[in-house]
């Protein structure tokens, strides 16, 4: 047996343990206010974001133990895709009991004493799709009517599902993890080009049809325009960052936290972060993400089949993308999505289904032995 065999990757397992303890850290002084507001108890949603936290490392503990070449020996592609897309449909469902609407878009459904979002599961599950589709060899991604047609209808009925909720930041970053799979899967550039040509025109003549779209675009072009109102949350993270300077305020000591900017647990954690952590801070946690990033990187060149190696290519996709979006946003660099930051934002979905995508990775690293093998299925 290898001497990687059953030893997973613990350079990536401590990278990530260093990001939940950064983002409790953040998640219980930035949600406290909000928490006493709406619950009575200061401790209410930090509490909840731990049992979300020690779910997904659950999960992650599950996921890193079971084989995941199990998916195409037990035929599970099928079943998940599917599955992501009737969870998706169920949020456009009228007056669906499970559905959750939130500022005017449904994408949540309630089961149990749960609150899920379909479209972090349409992520991972894309991702185990394109992974199938790629592990057949080069020439199926490279053949349309096999290959690439069919990952770009999946594509497609996940996009139109998540636009109808609307939710353009998933939709946003689906495209791109699909795009960067079956590029380093060996796609034609005749088809990404012409796929490109025809559907980014066709997403933004839906996007200017959205009020709310349009608001975000806005701001981002001329941030100044309305500080007090379409602008005041990008503003008020720049002000949160600012604050910050080189070493921060302190842990527990933000001040935009106290019902200056919107949304500061869940998708603008990183500027309470860099208000208390100061630019150090900040840095830091892109050098963890680009620790993440690079031991995807390793872990899939070291997968002894093709199915692993393109899987660990989507998962670590899957995060990075929505990192550096969810960054970018924080700091002015792009329109605002609404997409959490992983690990570190108030936790849900998303925490569940990036762990669970990390437990895969450390699947995949114990398991990393031998020649690659094209995978037939």
């Amino acid at each position: 047996m290898n001497t990687r065999e059953g030893r997973g990757d613990r350079i990536l397992l401590l990278t990530v343990l260093v990001l939940l303890g950064l983002g409790s850290a953040t998640v219980f002084s930035s949600s406290t206010s909000v928490s006493t507001e709406f619950y009575g108890s200061s401790t209410h949603m930090f509490v909840n974001h731990l049992s979300k936290v020690l779910f997904g490392l659950i999960l992650l503990l599950v996921c890193s133990r079971i084989d995941y070449k199990l998916v195409l020996r037990r035929k599970l592609v099928p079943p998940i895709v599917c599955g992501a897309m009737v969870l998706l449909a169920l949020t456009l469902v009228p007056d669906f009991p499970w559905a959750v609407t939130v500022k005017g878009a449904t994408r949540w459904l309630r089961v149990g004493f749960m609150v899920i979002q379909p479209a972090e599961i349409a992520k991972l599950a894309l991702v185990i799709y394109v992974a199938s589709i790629l592990a057949q060899g080069e020439g199926r991604i490279r053949d349309y009517k096999r290959g690439f047609g069919r990952v770009l209808t999946v594509l497609g009925i996940f996009a139109v599902f998540l636009m109808l909720q609307p939710n353009f930041g998933n939709v946003l970053s689906l495209t791109l993890i699909t795009v960067i799979m079956v590029f380093l899967g060996g796609a034609r550039l005749a088809h990404l080009a012409g796929s490109g040509m025809g559907v980014v025109p066709a997403i933004g003549l839906v996007a200017v049809q959205k009020p709310h779209v349009m608001a975000r675009l806005n701001t981002y072009l001329d941030p100044g325009a309305d500080p007090h109102g379409a602008g005041f949350q990008l503003h008020q993270s720049l002000v949160a960052l600012g604050s910050g300077g080189f070493f921060g305020l302190g842990p527990g000591s933000s001040r935009q936290s106290e019902f200056f900017l919107p949304d500061c647990h869940t998708d603008f954690v990183f500027a309470v972060l860099g208000e208390e952590f100061g630019l150090l801070g900040t840095l830091g946690v892109m050098v963890l993400f680009g620790v993440v990033l690079w031991r995807g990187i390793v872990i899939s060149r070291r997968a002894k089949d093709l199915f692993g190696r393109y899987l660990a290519i989507g998962i670590t996709a899957m995060i990075g993308v929505v990192a550096f979006l969810n960054m970018a946003v924080v700091l002015g660099l792009a329109p605002t999505t609404g997409l959490p930051l992983p690990f570190l934002s108030y936790g849900g979905s998303a925490m569940l289904v990036n762990l669970g995508g990390i437990g895969i990775l450390l699947s995949i690293a114990s398991r990393s032995s031998g020649k690659q093998r094209r995978v037939v299925v």
